[in-house]
């Protein structure tokens, strides 16, 4: 069966707000096994919404629309829907005396407009909703299916996973989709592609990279009934995968590459500590988001200024005069002065020019996007020097991954 999404709001077309429900759908209707083939997206205009709806059916028997079902005169989705299958609107009493006992429990009093949620077409039926007063429709007729859902995430998502997955289970029997992602860094896109292309040329399983800042997701997608019959055909091309990568695929799922570090230090009983400049504690916040991460991470020091590098991280005043804080030197002396006062096993550092050069600089030809990432550890220090373009923010991101793949670097060979 083919799927077609349909976003319903002005706001969405004046990008007031970012439509991440009809990527949500997009991803639970391929976990379903539902091809999905359009999405389309409408303003609060009835005669366009009925346009969509009727565009949509003429090459899906699944349609979804998301938003238009609150009580305001520019909610018009379930009229839209009528009006697109040939129907009237009626009021269904069930539905209002559960708005009514709903409104009652918060001490509120409906409004006529608000009735409006009740109605649905003859062929319509309430989807229950939990997180809020306007429930949904499922509308079923000449073999079409129309789910109509509301906006918000907290309604939405719930619905979706609850009374929609059933229904669709009952109307559509293809096997659902199943993926394994395999994470990757250290090697581009590009070059994936080529050391993959016969396997990527396959059909069943498909395998398809993914670029994302600082590292490379493939992702192995296969239909099947059961997890067991998935897994018999991932497998073997996930085992091939890694056999070519190696040591590239750093972890499977979801796992973060900061989640890897902190899993390996915890099994190794060792600990680190971080240093950082122009990046202001976001190396630090990878690791701290990351549960059970206080056992191998006691401290992180935030040193902007060359004031701060000195006092907090005893970086010696001649290295900043004559290198300044964007150095190698400084990026070393950073590192093992947190390992020192932390007394951990490792500590990273990095130092860098996300925007302007410091004031505090000696003349330099410093641009913006250097940066140095420093590694202290019990078998030596290293530096590494790198470049980024992009904005301030690009900057600061790519250099925390950028230090966290140096440092797994070091931690598989050691």
């Amino acid at each position: 069966m083919r799927a077609e999404i349909i976003s319903i709001g002005t706001e969405l077309l004046l990008g007031q707000i970012t439509d991440t429900n009809a990527a949500t759908l997009g991803e639970f209707l391929a976990r379903q096994g539902i091809t999905h083939t359009h999405r389309q997206t409408v303003g609060d205009n009835l005669p366009r919404i009925v346009e969509a709806i009727q565009l949509a059916l003429t090459r899906a028997e699944i349609i979804f629309t998301i938003g238009g079902l609150g009580p305001t005169p520019d909610d018009l989705t379930r009229l839209a829907i009528a009006q697109s299958i040939g129907e009237e609107l009626t009021l269904d009493e069930a539905i209002k005396a559960h708005l009514i006992e709903e409104y009652g429990k918060r001490g509120l009093k409906m409004s006529e407009s608000q009735f409006r949620q009740a109605e649905r077409p003859p062929s319509g039926t309430p989807i229950p909703n939990p997180n809020g007063t306007a429930p949904g429709l499922h509308t079923e007729k000449d073999n079409h299916h129309i789910f109509a859902l509301p906006g918000p995430k907290s309604e939405f998502g719930p619905m979706l996973a609850g009374p929609v997955k059933e229904i669709l289970g009952q109307i559509h029997s293809g096997d659902p989709l199943h993926s394994r992602t395999l994470r990757v860094v250290g090697v581009s896109e590009a070059i994936i592609g080529e050391k993959l292309a016969s396997l990527m040329d396959a059909k069943n399983p498909t395998v398809a990279p993914y670029a994302k800042t600082g590292e490379v997701h493939l992702r192995i997608t296969t239909s099947a009934a059961t997890t067991e019959e998935a897994d018999k055909i991932i497998n073997p091309i996930a085992d091939q995968i890694h056999t070519i990568l190696g040591s590239a695929i750093y972890a499977e799922g979801e796992e973060s590459l900061a989640a890897w570090i902190i899993q390996e230090l915890t099994r190794r009983g060792q600990t680190i500590a971080t240093a950082e400049s122009c990046t202001g504690g976001l190396l630090a916040a990878e690791f701290t988001s990351i549960d059970g991460s206080s056992k191998v991470f006691p401290a992180g020091f935030v040193t902007y200024s060359a004031e701060s590098k000195h006092r907090e991280l005893g970086v010696d005043l001649e290295t900043l005069r004559t290198h300044g804080t964007v150095a190698e030197p400084t990026a070393i002396e950073m590192a093992t002065g947190a390992r020192e006062l932390a007394q951990t096993d490792f500590a990273i550092s990095i130092t860098g020019v996300a925007g302007a050069v410091p004031l505090d600089e000696p003349p330099s030809p410093k641009a913006s996007g250097l940066v140095f990432v420093g590694i202290a550890s019990p078998q030596g220090n290293a530096v590494h020097r790198l470049h980024f373009r992009g904005s301030r923010d690009i900057i600061r991101t790519r250099a925390v991954i950028a230090a966290l793949i140096r440092f797994r670097d070091i931690l598989i060979v050691i």
